[in-house]
C-alpha cells in the first residue's frame, strides 16, 4: 500500500498511479486537486467577543497595510471578522516578513509578561492565530509572522524548512528577552529546530499538530505528499484552480476540521477570501511546492538528522497539542513524542482535526494559559537567560503527563 522511501511510508498507490502516466495524472489530479490543499491557506479570524483594531497602518516601506476585512454571519445578525494590523519587517537574514502584533490592556508601569509569538503552518498566514490572539489579548503582548512567500510576507529566493528556522531566529532575535513560541504544522517542525538550537530565544514551546516524521500518514497527508513528486504537483495545482472556490472550500473545511460545524460561516467565507488572496499572487504555487517538497524531504531524513532527534534535544518546557481526528498530522504522533522528549506536555484533543486552535480556540487557550502558568512556577534563574546551565531537564520534569482535554 505505501511507497517506502528512506524507511519512511511516504505516499501510496495513488503516488504510483499518478506518475505511471499522463492520462491517470489527469484524473488523479481533479480529486487530489480538490484534497491536497488542506493545511494550506485556511485562516480563521474571531467574530465576536474582541475590540475591532484599527485600519490600515503605515508599514516600514511607507506602504499601509490592506485594511481590515469584515463579513456578516450567516446565524448571528451583525458580525465583523478583523484581521490584526501589522507590518513589514527586513530581518537581517534580508528577507522580508509582515507580522501582525496586539498588546494588551494598559496596567501602568513597564509590562513584565514575556510575548507570545506565532508560526502557522504551510500555506497558512499569521492570520491563522486571529482567532486564539483574541482569546490571550489580556494575557500578553503577541507577534504573529508570515512566513516569507505566505500572507502577505513577499517571496524569497530559498522557501525550505532551513531558510525558515533562519527567518524565524532572526524574528525572535529582536526581542530583548526569550519569548512562549506558538506553532502550529510546518510551523511546529521549523519551532522544533529553532528550540533545539537556540533555546536562549525560547522561554516556552507550544506546538499544536507539528508536523513531524511519521512511519504511517494519515489520509490527505498521503494526498499532500503526491505534490511533492516533480511535475506532478504542478499539474495538480493547474487542475485545481478550474475547481469553483466554493467547492475548493468545502474539500478543505472536511480536511483541516473535525467538525466544521462548530465554525461560524463568517469565518470559513473569510478563510476562502484570504486563501484566494494568497493563491491568486503570481509566486504562489511555486513558493507552496518548494516548501512542501522541503518538508518531505525532512520526512525521509536518517535519524542523526531528523527532526526527531532535534526534538530530543529540546531544553524548554513543551507542551504538544494533538487532535484525535487531524487527517494531515496522525494522532498516534504523541507516542514518539513521549519517547522523544519524556518532559513534554501532551494533550489530546477529542472531536479535534488540524487547527485545534481554530476549531477549538477557548480550549487551546486555556490548555496554552495554563501550561504557561505552570512552567513560571518551576522557572529557575537559567530559564530567563540567554546562556543555559546545566540541569533544565530536571527543571521541567513536573511539566511531564497526557491528559484529554475536552474540547466541547
Amino acid at each position: 500500500m505505501f511507497l517506502r522511501i528512506g524507511g519512511v511510508d511516504v505516499v501510496g498507490d495513488v503516488a504510483l498511479g499518478v506518475v505511471a502516466g499522463v492520462g491517470i495524472v489527469d484524473e488523479v489530479a481533479v480529486l487530489l486537486g480538490q484534497i491536497a490543499l488542506g493545511d494550506l491557506g485556511i485562516v480563521v479570524v474571531p467574530t465576536f467577543g474582541h475590540r475591532a483594531p484599527p485600519g490600515p497602518v503605515p508599514l516600514i516601506d511607507g506602504t499601509r497595510s490592506p485594511s481590515p476585512q469584515s463579513a456578516v454571519c450567516q446565524h448571528l445578525s451583525v458580525e465583523r471578522i478583523e484581521a490584526w494590523p501589522g507590518e513589514l519587517r527586513t530581518l537581517s537574514t534580508g528577507r522580508r516578513v509582515f507580522v501582525r502584533h496586539t498588546t494588551p490592556p494598559a496596567t501602568g508601569g513597564d509590562d513584565e509578561r514575556t510575548p507570545l509569538v506565532y508560526v502557522h503552518g504551510l500555506g497558512g498566514s499569521s492570520t491563522n492565530w486571529t482567532t486564539l490572539m483574541r482569546e490571550l489579548r489580556d494575557d500578553a503582548e503577541q507577534w504573529a509572522i508570515d512566513l516569507p512567500g505566505f500572507g502577505e510576507s513577499p517571496p524569497g529566493d530559498h522557501h525550505t524548512v532551513a531558510e525558515y528556522v533562519a527567518d524565524v531566529v532572526a524574528f525572535l532575535e529582536t526581542f530583548d528577552r526569550p519569548v512562549h513560541l506558538v506553532a502550529n504544522s510546518l510551523g511546529g517542525m521549523i519551532c522544533v529546530y529553532v528550540a533545539s538550537r537556540r533555546p536562549d530565544l525560547v522561554l516556552t514551546l507550544s506546538l499544536v499538530s507539528p508536523a513531524m516524521p511519521q512511519y504511517r500518514l494519515p489520509w490527505a497527508a498521503q494526498a499532500t505528499a503526491v505534490m511533492a513528486v516533480p511535475w506532478v504537483g504542478e499539474r495538480i495545482l493547474r487542475a485545481a484552480a478550474g475547481i469553483p472556490t466554493e467547492k475548493q472550500a468545502e474539500r478543505l473545511t472536511a480536511m483541516l476540521f473535525a467538525n466544521a460545524a462548530v465554525v461560524p460561516v463568517a469565518e470559513l467565507t473569510f478563510a476562502a477570501e484570504q486563501r484566494d488572496r494568497w493563491t491568486g499572487k503570481p509566486y504562489a504555487d511555486a513558493v507552496l511546492l518548494s516548501a512542501l517538497r522541503s518538508i518531505v524531504a525532512h520526512y525521509t531524513r536518517p535519524g542523526r538528522q531528523s527532526a526527531w532527534r532535534a526534538a530530543g534535544h529540546l531544553l524548554r518546557p513543551t507542551l504538544v497539542i494533538m487532535g484525535a481526528r487531524d487527517a494531515l498530522v496522525g494522532p498516534w504522533g504523541r507516542t514518539r513524542w513521549r519517547r522523544a522528549l519524556r518532559y513534554a506536555r501532551l494533550v489530546y484533543m477529542p472531536n479535534t482535526g488540524h487547527v485545534a486552535m481554530m476549531e477549538h480556540p477557548v480550549a487551546v487557550a486555556a490548555v496554552i494559559r495554563e501550561f504557561i502558568r505552570d512552567a513560571s512556577r518551576i522557572r529557575t534563574s537559567a530559564s530567563t537567560r540567554r546562556t543555559l546551565d546545566q540541569g533544565m531537564r530536571n527543571a521541567v520534569a513536573p511539566l511531564a503527563e497526557e491528559r484529554t482535554h475536552a474540547s466541547n
